[in-house]
Formats: C-alpha cells, sequence, structure tokens
C-alpha cells in the first residue's frame, strides 16, 4: 500500500485546526485567528510542496500560533476536561473488561474516539453500550498479537495518543507488561494537540500506573522523527514490537522501514483515512504491520 498523501484532502481539516488551536490561545480575537489562518495557509503550500504528511503539517502551524500566542499547551483545559470524563466513563466500565486480549484491546480502541474536534462528552457517549455490546474489528489481527505475545518478547513500546484515552490504555498495557520482559509507555516530550504527556499522567497521578513511561523528546502530533530524542530511537531500535494507538501515529509511521513490526490500533475517524484504508466509516482497525525488518529476531 502506497503511503498515505494528504493534500489536498486534509487541507480542510488542518485549517480547521488552526482555527480551533487559534480560538483556544485567543478567544474571538479575530486578528489573532485571521494571522493564524493566513500562516497556516503558507505552510500548507510548502507542505504540500515538500510531500509532508498531515501531522508534519500540523506540527509546524501548532508550533508557530504557540510561537506567536506565548501560550506554550493551547489545550491545558481541554485536556482537563477530557480526562475528567474518561476517567469517570472508565470506572463505570472496569467491571466489563475480562482477562483476555481482545476484551482489553476493544477497550483500547474505544478510547480512541477521542479527538480534538470533538466534545468529550460526545465522544465517550457511546462507549458503554459498545463495550457491553461487544465490538467488532474492521481489519483483525488480534490473534496474531496473541501469538506474539505468547513467545516471551523482550522490549514492547506502547505508544499513546489522546489524554483521555490513556484510562482505556491501561488494562491492555498491563495485559502488554505480564507477558514481556520490558513495556514502555511513551508520551509525547511535550504539549501536542490533546496528545498526553508526562505533566498530564502526574497531574492525574496515573504515572505510577504504567511500570516505565518515556516520551518521543518532541511535542510533535504523531511520531515527528526530525526532532525526536536520541533516547527515543534507541528504544525503536531496540523494541521487538510497537504498539502504536491513533490515525497521527499511523499516518507518521506506517510505510516507514522500522526495526520492528508495528501493531496499529485506531478508529478510521475521517473520510479519507477511510478512503485509504477502503474502509467503512468509524471502521476499528487491529492491524499488525510488518516493516522491512533488519533482522532482530524476537
Amino acid at each position: 500500500m502506497e503511503p498515505f498523501k494528504p493534500f489536498p484532502q486534509c487541507v480542510d481539516c488542518l485549517m480547521d485546526l488552526t482555527q480551533q488551536a487559534a480560538t483556544q490561545v485567543a478567544g474571538e480575537d479575530p486578528q489573532f485567528r485571521d494571522e493564524a489562518k493566513a500562516v497556516a495557509r503558507e505552510i500548507l503550500i510548502d507542505a504540500e510542496r515538500r510531500g509532508m504528511t498531515a501531522p508534519e503539517a500540523a506540527n509546524r502551524i501548532l508550533s508557530e500560533i504557540r510561537r506567536r500566542s506565548g501560550v506554550s499547551d493551547p489545550y491545558t483545559e481541554f485536556k482537563a476536561k477530557e480526562m475528567a470524563q474518561a476517567r469517570r466513563v472508565f470506572s463505570q466500565l472496569e467491571r466489563y473488561v475480562g482477562d483476555d486480549l481482545r476484551s482489553r484491546m476493544s477497550l483500547a480502541v474505544l478510547g480512541n474516539s477521542l479527538d480534538f474536534f470533538t466534545d468529550p462528552d460526545e465522544a465517550l457517549s457511546h462507549i458503554p453500550e459498545q463495550i457491553q455490546k461487544g465490538l467488532s474489528f474492521f481489519h483483525d489481527d488480534v490473534a496474531r498479537l496473541e501469538s506474539f505475545l505468547s513467545q516471551d518478547p523482550g522490549l514492547v513500546l506502547y505508544l499513546s495518543d489522546n489524554a483521555g484515552e490513556i484510562y482505556f490504555d491501561q488494562p491492555l498495557y498491563e495485559y502488554i507488561r505480564e507477558r514481556a520482559a520490558r513495556t514502555v509507555l511513551v508520551v509525547k516530550g511535550g504539549p501536542s494537540l490533546n496528545d498526553v504527556t508526562r505533566a498530564d499522567l502526574e497531574v492525574s497521578s496515573l504515572e505510577r500506573r504504567f511500570s516505565e513511561v518515556a516520551d518521543t523528546g518532541t511535542d510533535g502530533v504523531g511520531i515527528d522523527w526530525e526532532h525526536v530524542s536520541k533516547e527515543f530511537l534507541d528504544l525503536v531500535d531496540q523494541a521487538h514490537l510497537i504498539v502504536a494507538k491513533g490515525m497521527a501515529n499511523f499516518e507518521s509511521m506506517y510505510s516507514r522501514d522500522l526495526p520492528s513490526p508495528v501493531f496499529f490500533l485506531l478508529k478510521a475517524k475521517c473520510q479519507p483515512m477511510q478512503n485509504y484504508l477502503e474502509a467503512p466509516p468509524e471502521s476499528y482497525w487491529a492491524l499488525w504491520y510488518d516493516s522491512h525488518l533488519k533482522g532482530k529476531q524476537q
């Protein structure tokens, strides 16, 4: 499958992101919003010329908004609301989560319904009903992951996504941790839309729930390969498997040469991604991706 090409189909979404982020930092200030939109248009023209991914373009736009506004984390309040609502919903669902991999993976992918374009209450409202009736993956490689985990793997990286989603990731993370020699939760190295950071984990007292936490070393959406830290790259090089949540991680990792397989867990939320995957709207994906392995053995 060819890499996902974001232009021109993702331009409207990226401009909506620009307006939303500008509103987060400057309210209804028309001058700042117009300035942000003008800068975003220039960035998107350059991004299309350079063949950038949508996360790469979003990173440049958000960086400019932060620089011009002086606000380091435009989504602080949004994330706090998202995490509070996610914690409440998760507390209602724990009793429905079994000990099996499929049950825990279903809960984790339902958490991927959270999105910076959607109010957290609305995004989470359907989850209790779905987890009780069961969830079907449009692409289902759950058995392949289960087989891999039965072979006593070494290092597994768990790449997180949205802040509230981290509650729904806990049972799956624990399942993997019980079977791998080492399991590392990876968060963003700085504010990145509504993605979870170390600071978010600390404020919510969640860091102690994960045996080891690392970060990407950068504030980029998805994996900003140009700016990630050496420490993160070393973890990627050592990993026997990477579990990656969400579309931005998918966009920035799929079709990239990596030293280990990647297990993508995501909800296909937008029309361009649904078209690319040839998937129904709002479908769930548990996708094992064998990158061009570089001789690494389990």
